[in-house]
């Protein structure tokens, strides 16, 4: 670690746990046990896609999602004769691990 705060904070994490109330997992931190409830345990969907109104979790989902409403396929495959083609990054990256 850079200093030693760095390693007293990490080190923390290996001691002090909080436990979920809702299914008993432990968490280095009261801030990813928030994260974990609000990912695991909640149905809260703030984030609002505003051409659809689909609703995420967080705004990388959103982003993510927004992509999907190109009207051109950005992305394709570049083996030569594949001529697959996505509006996402992601889809293409699934479809070089699955091709």
């Amino acid at each position: 670690f850079a200093n030693e705060r760095l390693l007293r904070d990490h080190m923390r994490g290996h001691v002090t746990r909080v436990t979920c109330p809702l299914c008993d997992t432990a968490w280095a931190s009261v801030s990813s046990l928030r994260a974990h409830i609000r990912f695991r345990h909640s149905d809260e969907r703030p984030f609002r896609c505003q051409l659809c109104g689909s609703g995420f979790k967080n705004a990388y989902d959103l982003h993510k999602h927004v992509e999907t409403h190109n009207d051109s396929d950005a992305y394709s495959c570049d083996v030569e004769g594949c001529g697959f083609t996505s509006r996402t990054l992601q889809t293409l990256r699934w479809h070089y691990k699955r091709a």
